[in-house]
Formats: structure tokens, sequence, C-alpha cells
């Protein structure tokens, strides 16, 4: 019988990445970066430069950052107000000038649990996926991880049920 450690322990990156990744480019400005976002109802995203290769990620907390001075107190959530990013101070600023350039990349083929390691060690909420020239082509999320480790478990349960001891 597997155990969920064993399933965890064989799976890679590539088995739970999210292969549609949207990109957002270094020359897009943060209000085309925010619909992007807005659109795909996702916190972040691969930053791009001409090559495609990754050389960033944009998140909300770069939007936070952004406009940390700027913030209106009445809002409840500093990312959001009706569903729309409020950038009205930097929207017309490049990506690349709000983007964090430190990325964390993993190959297709690392671990699960390296990559998860990675995660809880840099504090991420996303890892990208790149492949040998730099592209990104898949994300791991940390939702990603959460599930990966409840279909490990679901398994097991299941098989325990078919085959008990």
């Amino acid at each position: 019988m597997n155990t969920v450690h064993q399933q965890l322990r064989h799976l890679k990156a590539e088995d739970i990445m999210s292969r549609d990744v949207v990109v957002v480019t270094t020359n897009s400005t943060m209000a085309e970066a925010a619909d992007l976002l807005s659109k795909h109802q996702i916190s972040g995203a691969p930053v791009i430069d001409e090559l495609g290769r990754c050389v960033g990620v944009l998140s909300g907390t770069d939007y936070v950052h952004s406009k940390a001075g700027h913030l209106d107190s009445n809002i409840d959530h500093p990312l959001t107000k009706a569903g729309c990013y409020q950038i009205e101070d930097v929207q017309h600023d490049l990506v690349r000038r709000h983007m964090t350039p430190a990325v964390q990349t993993v190959d297709q083929k690392c671990s699960l649990l390296q990559a998860a390691r990675c995660m809880c060690g840099e504090h991420l909420h996303r890892l990208i996926v790149i492949d040998e020239s730099g592209a990104p082509v898949g994300i791991i999320t940390s939702l990603d991880l959460v599930a990966a480790t409840i279909a490990a478990a679901d398994e097991e349960e299941f098989t325990q049920v078919r085959h008990p001891k």
C-alpha cells in the first residue's frame, strides 16, 4: 500500500503545475497588468522579457508596495475595490518598475517536495516552472500543494477501503 508520504515523494512539479500560464511583459503598464490579472481572476503572474524568459513576478503585494504611501484608509481591502485593482497612482508605470525581480523558479522535473520546501523557505505563494530556455511553462501555487496533499490522502483512504488489512 502506498502511503501519502510515498505518493507525494514521487510527484514532480510537472505533475501538479497549472499549465495555462498567464504572463505579463516587462513593458506592460500596471493598468494593463491589473486588467489581465482581474480578467483571469488571479493574484499574480510571471513577468517575461522580450525573449520570453521569466525575469520577475508581479503580484498583489507589488501593487500594495507601489501604493504604500497612497492607500485610501476607507478601502476595506488595499488591493481591490468593487473587484478592480486600485492603481490610479501607478497605472501608467511599467511593470518592470514594480515587479519582484528576484524570482524563484524550478525545472519541470523538480520533485514536489523540493518545490514545497522552496516555497516554504522563501515564503512564496507561487513558484514559476520554467523550461530549459527560462520560459515559464507552468506555475505551482500554495493551493496546488494543498490539492496534491488532499489527492494523495484521498487515494490512500480509497485504497484502504477497497483493500482493508
